[in-house]
């Protein structure tokens, strides 16, 4: 019962924090919008990357309670840990805006899929900067005056085993981003940041070829609005695109959730913590948008939930095994 009082309230504070957040900084960035010439902001203005009306609110509250329950397993880290400041505004601004799967305005799937403008990207990525740091630092310091904090993280033990086997068997040392971990080998690092890109940009092209094929993407282009502002697939500049910008973005991603890896590599169903971090951060915010029909929310979700589902559960559950495989036969050459 405490645990669900415990969960309970932290889903309520940081889902309070996050919509005051969200209105406080769309206010400014409305009336910034407003104010820019006309075509300078037709993005901005399709994708409505902020909206005061209430069923929006609604929906920024509900996002907001979503993002705490994917967060709360990493409370210690988030909350306690030395630099949980940096560690929340990096997965919030990285992977939830610049790691979104929608291709609006401030997301690097934008940048690759749509004609944007660069304006609009900066203003986007600039405003969740701006709401993502207020944030993270009032509500983590919320949360300490709630006599939760005080105490330091505990690495859990695999975690805090495998991060010290990669110190003795790997390269020079570097700083951890988790900041109160073991310093992490240089050569440690970028072999995982490696893995990670490799894995996603497999199962990012493989899935994606598979559902454009099987899932009516040609109609839906020609169609929908929501890809209005896209451009011509069919070039192979653009296939270029998407692969070099699919490199950098897995890149992006491993060391923004680089922090959390101790955290879910020491569990048994860590593979579906990294998913809810990967699905929490980089889908809800899509997901929670208002639609003026049942229909058309339900249009868009057919298009492009179920492959942006497949590519998350896949990534999670592959390079989950990789990284357990790779730990046990490092344990056993020690042995």
């Amino acid at each position: 019962m405490n645990n669900i009082k415990s969960v309970g309230g932290f889903t309520g504070r940081f889902a309070l924090a996050y919509l005051l957040f969200y209105v406080a900084v769309g206010i400014l960035f409305l009336n910034l919008q407003n104010a820019l010439p006309e075509a300078s902001r037709t993005a901005l203005e399709f994708f409505e990357t902020y909206n005061l009306g209430v069923d929006n609110l609604a929906a920024q509250f509900l996002l907001g309670a979503f993002l705490a329950l994917v967060l709360y397993p990493f409370y210690d880290l988030l909350v306690k840990g030395e630099r949980g400041l940096l560690i929340l505004f990096f997965a919030l601004w990285g992977v939830s805006l610049l790691g979104n799967l929608e291709p609006k305005p401030g997301s690097i799937e934008g940048m690759i899929y749509t004609q944007t403008t660069f304006l609009e990207h900066f203003l986007v990525i600039l405003a969740g900067g701006i709401q993502f740091i207020c944030f993270s630092l009032v509500f983590r310091r919320w949360e300490q005056r709630q006599g939760q904090g005080g105490r330091p993280p505990v690495m859990p033990l695999n975690g805090k085993k495998a991060v010290e086997n990669a110190g003795r068997q790997e390269g020079e040392a570097v700083t951890s981003p988790v900041g109160t971990s073991p310093a992490v080998p240089a050569k440690w690092l970028r072999g995982y940041t490696v893995r990670f890109t490799l894995i996603h940009v497999i199962i990012y092209l493989l899935v994606g070829s598979l559902f454009y094929e099987i899932s009516g993407y040609e109609e839906a282009l020609a169609t929908m609005e929501a890809f209005e502002l896209w451009r011509p697939l069919e070039s192979l500049g653009m296939v270029m695109a998407v692969f070099l910008g699919q490199i950098g973005r897995g890149a992006l991603l491993a060391l923004l959730l680089f922090a959390f890896y101790s955290t879910y590599m020491s569990r048994h169903n860590g593979w579906l913590l990294l998913f809810g971090l990967l699905f929490g951060l980089k889908v809800f915010p899509a997901l929670f948008t208002p639609f003026e029909s049942l229909g058309e929310a339900v249009a868009e979700a057919a298009v492009g939930l179920p492959e942006i589902l497949a590519q998350t559960l896949v990534f999670a559950l592959v390079f989950y095994a990789w990284e357990k495989r790779r730990s046990r036969k490092k344990e056993t050459l020690a042995a």
